[in-house]
């Protein structure tokens, strides 16, 4: 292109004047065109991005430091370099979650399960993530949507406010030496919570000193999870819990705490179990990764018993969410890290060291438990066989501790249930007006 005596002036101009370039020419001889198009330099080096800290609350029970490192910290350093991940234990005294937003230290990120997820929505962190889901390009298809609605269907709201990092796949754990000590036959899948208890009920006894026990189910929370029982009504805002539903589960997980014999409350049933005086313990996947190195435990796995009025499926859906808070200072490089603990490659290193994807990829669940070949021989796809239950809604309250406090009350105290229920009941409904009027 022929460029005229006016036009070279302007542009020479313009060079002087920013002091961008020593002149009109780059220094190549006359007839020979500058870089770029038209004879335009635009070759610019990007600058690289300003280092950030995020700051990553989490318990310490949900994914231990070393987990930490395997599966946040340094995938993260590798897709993004600038930026550094800050575990947070909020379980230690100091780093509580009321203590960080009292000390105006809000975290750039946050991870709990959806029966925690009450003391976050009432110190209003709650925040959309639609955002920048839609600027980062996110797609959320990849999520199990079963896994994925159930942050709405707790939180009751439309919208995302967080993501799903990882569920917790639930079965039955049998010890097999203290079946065969009993002359027991071993459980098997698809078997429901009474037969189970019919095994269960064989195993009590006192023999050398030791007391034997047949069954740990877990607290009455599970039961509805499995059920889908409403926990408050949506229309009303009232407590459910003293519905039909919820007398039948009380009953239920009543015959199975009374085998007859329970260990006392307060209990380390799994410590029973490990040490072989506890027959079957209904727990999650991650048990198995502590069980595999206890020396001299024969135990084996089977799927989580049915209840009869809900054929087919197993545990509910319990994944621990990724939250962006509100007043959260790095909220783009926040969802980065997000990003990068949603992808195939750390999903997949997940699902070999057990923990359960929240993504659809069959192969990644194909994957699960591979890492550790002494696992192998054991039926780790009862965890998987199941369907999984949903979960309703809580009322943004901590609706699960009032079940379970009058539960307690019921075994270990002697209450009536219909008196528990109704005292729950009331208990529920007091929370959720007290929050109705904080939210005013």
């Amino acid at each position: 292109m022929t460029v005229g005596f006016r036009g070279t002036v302007a542009v020479c101009a313009m060079a002087l004047i920013v002091s961008t370039l020593a002149g009109c020419s780059d220094g190549k001889g006359a007839g020979e065109p500058a870089s770029g198009k038209d004879g335009a330099d635009t070759t610019q080096a990007e600058k690289p991005p300003v280092p950030v800290t995020v700051k990553f609350a989490m318990s310490g029970s949900l994914i231990t430091a070393e987990d930490f490192d395997t599966f946040v910290k340094v995938p993260v350093s590798k897709k993004y370099p600038h930026i550094t991940v800050e575990r947070i234990d909020f379980s230690q005294k100091g780093t509580t979650l009321t203590e960080l937003v009292a000390a105006r230290e809000i975290p750039d990120l946050y991870m709990n399960g959806a029966l925690d997820l009450s003391q976050y929505a009432e110190l209003g962190l709650e925040y959309s993530i639609e955002e920048l889901i839609k600027t980062n390009k996110f797609d959320t298809a990849r999520i199990n949507p079963e896994i994925l609605n159930t942050i709405k269907s707790t939180t009751g709201r439309k919208d995302l406010i967080g993501l799903p990092f990882y569920n917790q796949a639930f079965a039955l754990f049998y010890n097999k030496d203290l079946f065969d000590k009993m002359a027991s036959p071993y459980p098997k899948d698809n078997m429901t919570w009474e037969e189970i208890r019919d095994l269960a009920v064989k195993f009590r006894r006192d023999d050398g000193g030791v007391s034997y026990y047949g069954l740990y189910p877990d607290n009455i929370f599970r039961g509805a999870y499995q059920l889908s029982l409403p926990w408050v009504d949506v229309q009303t805002n009232k407590s459910m819990l003293q519905s039909p539903g919820w007398k039948e589960l009380y009953e239920l997980w009543y015959s199975l705490y009374n085998v007859p014999g329970f260990p006392p409350k307060g209990t380390d049933n799994l410590g029973l179990f490990t040490k072989g005086s506890l027959a079957m313990i209904a727990s999650s996947a991650t048990r198995a990764r502590s069980m595999r190195t206890v020396p001299g435990l024969n135990w084996d796995i089977v799927t989580y018993p049915q209840n009869k009025k809900a054929p087919g499926y197993g545990a509910r859906v319990d994944p621990n969410f990724l939250l962006i808070p509100n007043g959260a200072k790095q909220k783009e490089a926040a969802f980065k890290v997000i990003s990068v603990m949603l992808s195939d490659e750390v999903q997949l290193d997940m699902s070999r060291h057990l923990w359960m994807s929240v993504l659809t990829s069959q192969p990644i669940h194909n994957e699960f438990g591979k890492t550790y070949p002494e696992l192998a021989s054991k039926n780790m796809v009862a965890f998987t066989k199941p369907k999984m239950a949903g979960i309703q809604t809580f009322g943004g309250v901590a609706a699960h501790t009032f079940a379970n406090n009058a539960f307690d009350e019921i075994v270990y105290s002697g209450k009536d249930i219909n008196t528990a229920m109704r005292e729950a009941d009331e208990k529920l409904n007091k929370a959720l007006e007290e929050l109705k009027q904080k939210t005013k």
